[in-house]
């Protein structure tokens, strides 16, 4: 440790004891009294040092490391880890994190964490889809067939599409209750993303309105489409869609020209719209001609029997547009997804379509023809929902056993995602950071929103992590929590005092 002059506590200070601690280390810090790569006192040899409660040290250590100052090595101590020019001096790092929040936010923003992480994270709030039911062997059968001497991948272009797994997914839809007559109201795209894309730039302009929920797993993709457009938000919970009658006043007096709406599993919430929510959408859509843009990427994964029809369903795709995809269900690197309106529609989108980039993957889309004609894909889509279930009520039960007191969630009727919401406490940016260091990571409220009411929620995957993992993971996510936000009430009776 290197040498630091005697710290004294003056008893008689309105600063706090933790505060004191604080700035008589950053000081000596910035000052180079303790260089880079010095350690610190103990807590316990500090406190018995100055004869006070360990609480203030801690508390006190706590700030130099949110402020950059020091780092704690499991087992070990804490270090200065300070370098000059390098890390901000701003002994209020709570604002400092609200602020990154915000830059994370902006539309040349990067990629959220969970997106990022090498495998050996446990990564409770990602996208993955669960990987323990591959059927490699299945697949390499149906290779030999699509790279046979009669693959599609010699075909010329045709119809932007293999049609005979337009005709399966026309023959689904048809038995779901879809008013589909033919094949030619399915346009085949390349994954969800694009064909939202290839629709609003069909019938948006540049500066129209469109409205669009929040909070959204898609926030961070849709940021630089959106940058062209204007959008009225639009608050989503796992319980409902506040369409209040100011709400529903702006967006009459705006007229958007779209609607991007998710029915089923709306993600990251997992809710799902009502009846009665359905028909009020349709009703409002319709009174200022704007189209409903419908994503149900999780149609397969329902775990409840009774279905509500779809709004493409009730509207009778007149001015409506139904998306899916496989990419759920089965792998995201085979980015085939579907839309499905009214043949007028569709002979419009597929000209843009064939401006852009003439066809998706040939090879893709006869994968997936292969898995459904044989029956591949309904055994795994089956055995999917069993084990999902079986998860989602193991993490349900983990929540009610390891959360912290006035947390809530949902239980999802579909999807493979539960939305978690903290008691009043610390910001999660700070909790975030903590659980990285322990690899750990999450997906907190702030990756999908603007708005700071849901900064204090965060999705959770309940389909990619073991039991086990799971559960450790959990137990150590929330002892930080725990531990940061009792640092931070403490810190403010301090004060207060």
């Amino acid at each position: 440790m290197a040498k630091f002059r005697k710290i004294t506590i003056d008893f008689d200070s309105s600063k706090s004891y933790s505060q004191q601690i604080f700035d008589h280390f950053s000081h000596a810090i910035q000052t180079g009294t303790l260089m880079f790569g010095s350690k610190l006192p103990s807590i316990r040899d500090l406190s018995a040092e100055l004869k006070i409660n360990k609480i203030g040290i801690i508390t006190a250590y706590n700030k130099l490391c949110d402020g950059g100052f020091i780092k704690a090595k499991l087992g070990s101590g804490f270090y200065v880890s300070y370098k000059k020019n390098k890390i901000n001096l701003s002994s209020s790092p709570k604002k400092e994190n609200h602020n990154l929040v915000l830059k994370k936010q902006q539309m040349n923003c990067p990629l959220p964490h969970y997106l990022e992480l090498p495998e050996d994270y446990a990564n409770l709030g990602g996208n993955q889809v669960y990987k323990s039911f591959s059927i490699m062997e299945e697949l390499r059968a149906i290779s030999r067939t699509c790279f046979s001497a009669q693959t599609l991948i010699y075909s010329s272009f045709k119809h932007n599409s293999f049609q005979n797994l337009k005709e399966i997914i026309a023959f689904d839809l048809e038995n779901k209750g879809m008013p589909i007559q033919n094949t030619e109201q399915i346009l085949l795209a390349s994954g969800e993303k694009h064909a939202i894309e290839i629709i609003l730039s069909g019938f948006l302009s540049r500066n129209d309105y469109l409205v669009l929920e929040t909070p959204n797993s898609d926030f961070f993709f849709y940021s630089d489409l959106l940058k062209k457009y204007n959008v009225i938000s639009v608050e989503r919970s796992f319980e409902k869609i506040f369409l209040s009658e100011e709400k529903i006043l702006e967006i009459k007096n705006k007229k958007p020209k779209a609607f991007i709406i998710y029915t089923n599993c709306h993600c990251p919430t997992g809710g799902s719209l009502t009846a009665i929510e359905r028909h009020a959408i349709i009703k409002i859509a319709k009174e200022i001609n704007a189209i409903i843009i419908e994503i149900d990427i999780y149609s397969e994964l329902n775990y409840d029997e009774f279905i509500i029809p779809n709004l493409a369903t009730i509207e009778g795709l007149n001015n409506s547009f139904y998306i899916s995809s496989y990419s759920k269900v089965f792998a995201p690197g085979l980015k085939i997804a579907y839309i499905v309106s009214s043949i007028a529609n569709i002979k419009y989108l597929n000209t843009l379509y064939i401006a852009q980039c003439i066809s998706p993957s040939i090879i893709d889309q006869q994968i997936i023809y292969e898995l459904i004609i044989r029956g591949i894909l309904k055994k795994h889509i089956a055995k999917l929902k069993n084990t999902f279930r079986s998860k989602r009520d193991t993490l349900i039960a983990m929540l009610k056993k390891l959360s912290p007191q006035g947390s809530k969630w949902n239980q999802p009727d579909s999807g493979m995602y539960l939305w978690f919401e903290f008691p009043p406490g610390e910001n999660l940016q700070v909790v975030e950071e903590r659980a990285l260091e322990k690899k750990i990571s999450i997906a907190p409220g702030y990756y999908f929103s603007k708005d700071s009411k849901h900064y204090n929620f965060m999705r959770l995957n309940f389909a990619n992590l073991e039991p086990v993992l799971m559960y450790n993971s959990l137990e150590t996510l929330f002892s930080i929590w725990r531990n940061a936000s009792s640092r931070k009430w403490i810190i403010k009776n301090d004060r207060n005092s």
